[in-house]
């Protein structure tokens, strides 16, 4: 056969795996529809703020396309956006979470085509082009671990191959059961990651400047992937 035995196995475990997601990600929009009619401004896991720590690396990232899933209110979207040195786009899984990044962006003062925002669903979202940047903060962390192995999949599919950047803020850096946030650490997105090609670019376990009630429980780390051509 083309694949052999081994891809056989290969191709079986991707298909159990895209069945599960289906259920979790029903299950996901369900959840967060519910879930954002009683997020305020500055409560649950919105800060009413952008991320510093992002900021902190803006210089590191290229210019170009940006994306940032689960973007909630599209604060670090305005951020990315640098003024016009990044077009970014925003996906939220709820069309609530939206339509208030719609009025952030709004009272902001900042065009629809340099910051866009896209309800539905990350793991079915193909803009049809690669993103210069990707940012995921308190994204990964939201999701149940059945659907680790698939967010992994999709950002290696968005990236741009080579000179794009995923800059990931870990977090809950913590020990607990259960979430979301579910627990992380650099190593288990590390081992996410690394099995799809990502290279990690850098890491800083001292973030400074995290959100109120999060210091000491995160670490930026930025990631490559590089063509199969350029492996370093």
């Amino acid at each position: 056969t083309r694949h052999g035995c081994g891809g056989r196995e290969a191709e079986q475990k991707e298909a159990a795996l895209e069945m599960s997601d289906k259920k979790q990600q029903l299950d996901q929009e369900r959840f967060w529809n519910g879930f954002w009619p009683k997020v305020q401004r500055g409560t649950f896991f919105d800060a009413d703020a952008h991320t510093k720590p992002l900021e902190a690396v803006l210089k590191d990232l290229p210019g170009g396309r940006a994306f940032v899933p689960g973007c909630g209110r599209g604060y670090d979207c305005i951020l990315l956006a640098e003024g016009t040195k990044r077009v970014v786009t925003g996906l939220d899984i709820s069309e609530i979470a939206v339509q208030e990044a719609v009025k952030y962006r709004t009272e902001r003062k900042v065009e629809k085509t340099q910051v866009d925002y896209v309800a539905g669903d990350f793991f079915k979202f193909a803009p049809g082009h690669s993103f210069d940047v990707i940012f995921d903060y308190t994204f990964l962390c939201a999701l149940p671990p059945e659907l680790r192995e698939g967010w992994a999949k999709q950002m290696a599919t968005l990236i741009k191959k080579d000179e794009g950047r995923l800059a990931t803020l870990i977090f809950p850096i913590v020990k607990k059961e259960g979430g979301p946030p579910y627990a992380m650490s650099v190593e288990l997105v590390e081992s996410l990651l690394k099995p799809r090609g990502f290279v990690r670019v850098s890491l800083d376990t001292n973030v400074k400047d995290s959100h109120m009630g999060r210091q000491g429980k995160e670490a930026m780390a930025i990631w490559k992937l590089p063509s199969q051509k350029s492996s370093t």
